[in-house]
């Protein structure tokens, strides 16, 4: 198999990027892929705390050897999230034709490489699948399989370069979803308004990639148990706060994969009946959705 790239993002938080690297190397595939690690420099005017800890996040990605092969990138200064996930996928993905992308808050499952490249081999002639994804919400079900939804995810995904050439930042229509009542519930999650973050500034990429996707009707795979724990619900990340949370992490066995034709649509009434469950737990929060599109 021609395995993708695996590019991850790194900033300040040099525990979680440890915590990050030890799990992807303890993946099946990792002897035999090729990481890429891209570490945004300092803002201006950081102290000296935060000096130490960007620093250290960097000797944290050169202690091992975490996959078959690994290149780092070191940036002087700070891009930000955005422009640093963009620029990073852009010049990784144009070079290789596919990519996988994680960011430096992210536990992965054992098969989470498996499972990924996997589906980017299925699918990368599906001219309405977009992306590969590896998070999955605690839906409550006994399946271990893939299924296709019409969305996108931040946590642990892949993608063609054939199909982040659809990528658009400047999200032209993002008015008519707004302010178009049926537009704007298409687009949200259930009665989740994910429609709000479509005000959000230049640090949201997530949103602008769900966007690019959504105006295509295009769909994403998806495990239907996680593959992937988000561990930066401590206040630390620079969009999550300590009081959001993830799933519980599926390790024990391999997700089944294989080529669907339609949407599951026994899975997404769960997953949209998840969503409005959650809404009474975490009244309709902005932070909550921001955290699902960073």
């Amino acid at each position: 198999m021609n395995l993708a790239p695996i590019v991850l993002f790194a900033y300040n938080r040099p525990e979680h990027t440890r915590l990050t690297l030890s799990a992807l190397s303890d993946n099946y595939l990792a002897n035999e892929s090729e990481l890429i690690v891209f570490c945004d420099g300092p803002k201006y005017g950081a102290t000296d705390a935060e000096l130490k800890q960007i620093e250290a996040v960097r000797s944290v990605v050169k202690e091992k050897k975490w996959c078959w092969k690994v290149q780092i990138f070191e940036s002087k200064t700070n891009k930000g999230l955005a422009p640093s996930v963009i620029e990073g996928i852009n010049s990784i993905v144009n070079q290789y034709g596919k990519i996988i992308v994680l960011e430096d808050d992210l536990i992965t499952s054992p098969w989470f490489l498996t499972y990924m490249n996997e589906g980017l081999l299925l699918y990368c002639d599906h001219s309405n699948v977009y992306s590969i994804n590896g998070y999955m919400f605690p839906i409550i079900t006994n399946r271990t399989d893939s299924v296709l939804l019409p969305y996108t995810s931040t946590w642990g995904w892949g993608t063609w370069k054939n199909k982040w050439t659809a990528f658009t930042f400047n999200m032209d229509f993002k008015e008519e979803i707004k302010l178009n009542p049926y537009l704007k519930s298409r687009f949200n999650m259930a009665d989740y308004d994910y429609s709000s973050m479509l005000n959000f500034g230049n640090n949201s990429w997530g949103i602008r990639w769900y966007y690019s996707v959504f105006i295509r009707n295009g769909l994403g795979l998806f495990p239907t148990k996680s593959l992937i724990q988000n561990i930066g619900f401590d206040g630390s990340g620079e969009n999550c706060s300590s009081t959001q949370k993830s799933s519980v992490l599926f390790i024990d066995r391999i997700i089944n994969n294989e080529i669907h034709k339609t949407i599951d649509m026994l899975f997404i009434s769960k997953y949209l009946n998840y969503f409005q469950n959650e809404k009474s737990h975490l009244k309709k929060s902005n932070t909550f959705i921001k955290w699902l599109y960073k």
